[in-house]
Order: structure tokens, then C-alpha cells, then sequence
């Protein structure tokens, strides 16, 4: 071990620290842009990625950056109202009660009464678009409550436009909810209406290798502190690879989610981390892929010593990746 490497030896360091800062990635800006496109022109939309996408990371960052204040006089300002929507076959007074919330107002009011008075508070803190994160657990019922809420908003007294996102996660190309909104019925006829003119319906793709090396310098700069030799571009292609392997990649898109590569990422860096590395070895690197793909369901054995976890099997099977360059 060399001098530089001795200072940063397992035994002087402190525990490794996860980082989980926000990574403006390709796919948030082409999923927040569909997003800010509803917004701007008031439409509704759905738009669907495949679970793990960063759709929802996307969603709070969106709110963050939305311009929401609060006046001298108390008055709220809140131009995106994000909500997540109700499991299990809800009712309409689930929404409205999650609708509450979001505002910050608690529901102890009977729904009946609640119904009519979440349309003024809606007006009095200017909302101009609705984002429902996982929409793929909405119904007709649901639904039928949003497009009575958006109707009272445009109608007198508020004339108020709201544009909508319905987020939701897909497989295989398959869109929830357009099945339900695509019905001849003269309500869903009129939901329709509403939709975007030019994408409705709108599948947000994940990482191709190229944007895999954009990104990796972000969490380079994360975990430098840490890991200061730390060079993750030159591995793209192989995490790449790894990543699109069919076990991860179920519609097999050829296309990387973030959270299966901030996955990757972090249980190799941590792995390097506790062994005393400043950088990422190729031997690192292949375990990590062995754990991901080979050992993703394998049971999981809790015990005293040092490592605290460790799989049935051997991890080291598999060779390691060559030395390469990416860009």
C-alpha cells in the first residue's frame, strides 16, 4: 500500500457516509420538462417511466424550485400542488384528503363538506397545476373526482385553469389509465378533451451508456471527499452492461434507471471505502455486479462479525472487468 493510500487505511476512517443529493440527470430533465409543459399550458398529461426512474425524486425538486411563498398577511402562494395518490381501490375522499394535506389543512371536516371547501382553498392559493405521483393506483372514481374539481376551478367565480400530471410506472410499454380516459362515456369523453393536444400519453425513457457517463462525474464529486482518487467515467461501459443485463432491465429497453445505478454506485464505493481504497478496483467493481444480478434475491444472513452481511454463494466468481476508458 502506498503512503497516500495508508492515510485513508480502514482502521483510521471514520464510517463511510451515503450521500443523497439530488443529480439533475437526463431523465429528470426530459421528465420535468413534460411536467413544466403542463404547467405552462395548463393541459393534462400522463407520463410514465418504468419504476426506479427518479420520477418522484423529480417531482419534490420540482415543487422546491416552484416559487410557493408565504406574504407579510399570511397568504400562501402555491403554484404546484404535488400529491401521491391513494392505494387500495380508494375513494374519492381519499384524494380530497390527500389533497388536504398537501395544503395543510388537516381534514377533520365530513368529506361531504371538505368537497366544497377544498375548491376555494385551491383558488385562494393560486394553484396552477396538480401533479399526482404513482396515478397508476387511481380508478374511476378517483379520477371522476379531479375532473369535478378542475370543472368548479374553471367555473365561475374562480376561472381558474389547473394543468395536470398523472405520474405513473409502467411495464412493457403498457400506459395505465388510458384504457379508463380512453372510454366512449361522455365523461371520459370530456376528460379526454382536456388531455394535451400534441402527447397525452408519454413514456419518459431511462439512460442510454452515453448519459451513464454523464452522470457518473456527479457522483464522483459525492463521494471525492471519501474515495479522493475516485474515477467511475472510465467504467461506464461495463456498469452500463451490467446494468441492462436482463435481470435488471425486465422490458429489456437497454436503457439504465437511476436507481438501479445509484445502487450500483454506492455498493461499490462503500465496498472500496471499507477496504481502505481511494478508487474503485475492477475486482470491486465485478462483486458489485455479482450482487446486483446473481445474488439480487438470495437470502440475506445477519451476523457479529465486521461485515455484517454476506450472501450464500461465492462473490468472486465472476471475472473482473478490463481496465477501460469511456470518453
Amino acid at each position: 500500500m502506498s503512503n497516500m493510500d495508508s492515510m485513508y487505511s480502514e482502521s483510521s476512517r471514520p464510517p463511510f457516509v451515503l450521500q443523497r443529493a439530488y443529480i439533475e440527470t437526463p431523465f429528470e430533465k426530459r421528465f420535468l420538462a413534460h411536467v413544466r409543459h403542463a404547467w405552462r399550458n395548463r393541459s393534462w398529461q400522463v407520463i410514465s417511466a418504468v419504476p426506479g426512474s427518479g420520477k418522484s425524486f423529480g417531482i419534490r425538486e420540482l415543487v422546491r424550485n416552484s416559487g410557493a411563498y408565504k406574504d407579510r398577511t399570511g397568504a400562501t402562494f402555491m403554484p404546484v400542488l404535488a400529491i401521491r395518490a391513494p392505494k387500495n381501490k380508494a375513494r374519492d375522499s381519499a384524494l380530497g384528503e390527500a389533497l388536504s394535506l398537501a395544503l395543510g389543512v388537516f381534514p377533520s371536516m365530513p368529506w361531504k363538506k371538505l368537497r366544497n371547501a377544498l375548491v376555494p382553498v385551491l383558488d385562494s392559493v393560486r394553484v396552477e397545476c396538480i401533479v399526482v405521483d404513482d396515478a397508476h393506483d387511481l380508478n374511476m372514481s378517483t379520477l371522476s373526482y379531479i375532473k369535478e374539481l378542475t370543472d368548479n376551478l374553471e367555473a365561475l367565480p374562480y376561472e381558474r385553469l389547473i394543468g395536470l400530471c398523472l405520474v405513473t410506472a409502467h411495464s412493457n410499454d403498457l400506459i395505465p389509465l388510458k384504457e379508463i380516459i380512453k372510454q366512449p362515456d361522455e365523461i371520459w369523453r370530456q376528460f379526454y378533451r382536456r388531455m394535451d393536444k400534441e402527447h397525452p400519453f408519454s413514456i419518459v425513457d431511462g439512460h442510454t451508456q452515453d448519459e451513464v457517463l454523464a452522470i457518473l462525474p456527479d457522483f464522483e464529486k459525492l463521494y471525492q471527499s471519501q474515495l479522493p482518487n475516485l474515477r467511475l467515467r472510465r467504467w461506464a461501459p461495463y456498469i452500463y452492461e451490467q446494468l441492462t443485463n436482463q435481470i435488471l432491465d425486465l422490458d429489456s429497453s437497454k436503457r439504465v434507471t437511476m436507481d438501479n445505478l445509484t445502487k450500483f454506485v454506492t455498493i461499490a464505493v462503500e465496498r472500496a471505502y471499507d477496504r481502505g481504497e481511494t478508487d474503485v478496483s475492477p475486482q470491486v467493481l465485478a462483486e458489485t455486479a455479482e450482487q446486483m444480478i446473481r445474488h439480487r434475491d438470495d437470502l440475506f444472513h445477519v451476523d457479529d462479525d465486521s461485515t455484517l452481511f454476506h450472501v450464500d454463494g461465492d462473490p468472486t466468481d465472476e471475472e473482473p472487468p478490463p481496465e477501460q476508458e469511456a470518453g
